[in-house]
């Protein structure tokens, strides 16, 4: 009986151990959809960290919007809190902070806005000079497949306590087997030319 009770307490703390460390500190996840292509594809398997994951510009990012919280979305980090956004629609080119964003991950330029973005353009609130302002705790978060992502031109700036974790690795399939996030870096023109700095 001592022998039975031992391999319980064992077995019990495993189970805790597991839970904990699932619930707190990383996950994985299975990509379903077609939002993320290129980058992702459907069916991909991927390790998201949670442990005091704090957002930043080009990451991909896991949440459960309050709109829709029966399942999890996944999305790039576009801007963070304090940053300005600006979506020319007629070109396709996303501003952060007044300047372009190298975006060579996405699979077409941006032509569709949606309902959050059509708000404050009714509202006389959405321009070049006038771009959304991200709020503090908030994210701005959009598809790589821009065309086909229902993102924050829907769903509106998302809050950080909405966020899961943020993705560090795809293991699967192991042809793809790396990092999905992206060092965002800035197109500066200057003379007729496209200058690349990095954030």
């Amino acid at each position: 009986m001592k022998e039975i009770r031992e391999w319980v307490i064992a077995i019990a703390i495993a189970v805790v151990v597991s839970l904990l460390i699932r619930n707190f500190v990383f996950t994985l996840v299975k990509v379903q959809g077609e939002s993320m292509q290129p980058t992702l594809q459907n069916g991909d398997r991927l390790y998201v960290n949670r442990f005091f994951y704090s957002p930043q510009k080009g990451d991909v990012v896991i949440f459960r919007p309050a709109s829709d919280p029966d399942r999890p979305y996944i999305k790039r980090v576009i801007a963070t809190e304090g940053d300005t956004v600006f979506i020319d629609f007629q070109t396709g080119d996303v501003y952060v902070n007044g300047n372009i964003i190298d975006e060579p991950y996405i699979k077409d330029k941006t032509t569709r806005s949606g309902e959050y973005i059509n708000n404050l353009i009714a509202n006389g609130q959405y321009s070049k000079d006038n771009p959304i302002v991200i709020e503090k705790g908030k994210i701005f978060v959009m598809g790589d497949n821009r065309n086909n992502s229902k993102d924050s031109r829907v769903l509106g700036q998302i809050p950080k306590d909405e966020l899961i974790g943020g993705a560090v690795f795809r293991f699967w399939p192991l042809s793809n087997f790396g990092s999905v996030s992206y060092d965002v870096s800035y197109l500066i023109e200057d003379e007729n030319m496209n200058f690349r700095i990095a954030a």
